[in-house]
């Protein structure tokens, strides 16, 4: 700016002008000052508690979107945790000691996703859980066999469905 310009708008007035200029330029892209773009928001938390054979989920439909799994083994044994399907390959955990969890960041499509625990032998024991992620929320389902009709605690304070 030229000092004459700086003469036209008072020192006191100046930070006020800029604020209203910046607002403004905001107001035209369609979001509000301090909006967050949609494609900047925060993944969905979806916690999976592994336990001796099954994995607990929080959530039971899902959308597309970008999801972070909390996996914890509040097992006995080691597991892990990881999801095929859609455009998402080689998504996984790495082995959790009984206690520990890690977190695994995917974004679903519309389409069918398994989850399950990739510890061998321990998928067909029925740490295997089915997703269909459709635009109004699809659903989650067990499939392989389970040797425990327990339904144990999922590890989870979200209220979600025990697999």
């Amino acid at each position: 700016m030229t000092p004459e310009r700086h003469a036209v708008i008072p020192h006191r007035w100046r930070r006020p002008v800029i604020a209203l200029a910046l607002g403004a330029s905001v107001a035209g892209t369609g979001l509000a000052a301090g909006a967050i773009p949609a494609s900047a928001a925060t993944p969905t938390k979806v916690t999976a508690s592994l336990t001796e054979f099954k994995i607990g989920l929080s959530k039971t439909k899902f959308s597309p979107g970008s999801y972070t799994f909390v996996a914890k083994n509040n097992g006995k044994i080691v597991h892990a945790l990881e999801i095929t399907g859609p455009g998402v390959t080689g998504k996984k955990t790495a082995v959790l000691s009984p206690g520990q969890s890690a977190n695994l960041n995917v974004t679903f499509k519309k389409g069918k996703y398994d989850v399950f625990c990739p510890v061998p032998g321990h998928q067909a024991l029925g740490m295997n859980v089915n997703l269909t992620v459709k635009s109004g929320g699809g659903t989650a389902s067990t499939s392989g066999s389970s040797s425990s009709g327990s339904t144990g605690s999922g590890g989870s304070s979200g209220g979600g469905a025990a697999f």
